[in-house]
């Protein structure tokens, strides 16, 4: 749900924060029990077609209808074709029955040549 796009290493392994899931029945209560598989997490990178993530690990709910995304360095690598690394953005979009639908943009920087 925000706008702003946040800074992302590039090609690093963590973990993201996105949220809030809200109930997309009353538009207000935090969801806090949503299964968020790998399937389920769609990265588009630099405004190509979206795709699952590559790290195979599940969100995890912190609090509040805000879930704990694990990445590995696959998601946070951009390529140019016959380019090699290049700076960009990556939108992560997830849509789950029962919320509204939830996404966040990074920035990514790659590493000078």
């Amino acid at each position: 749900m925000a706008g702003f796009k946040e800074p992302i290493p590039f090609a690093s392994v963590g973990t993201v924060k996105i949220g809030p899931f809200i109930s997309d029945v009353d538009g207000k209560t935090p969801v806090i029990d949503l299964v968020i598989a790998q399937a389920d997490v769609r990265l588009s990178k630099n405004n190509q077609d979206f795709a699952q993530k590559d790290d195979t690990g599940s969100a995890v709910h912190d609090e509040n209808g805000w879930y704990d995304i694990p990445l590995n360095a696959n998601d946070t690598t951009l390529v140019k074709p016959g380019m090699g690394a290049t700076n960009g953005h990556i939108l992560i979009s997830i849509i789950k029955s029962g919320a509204l639908p939830v996404w966040r943009k990074f920035v990514v920087d790659a590493p000078a040549p």
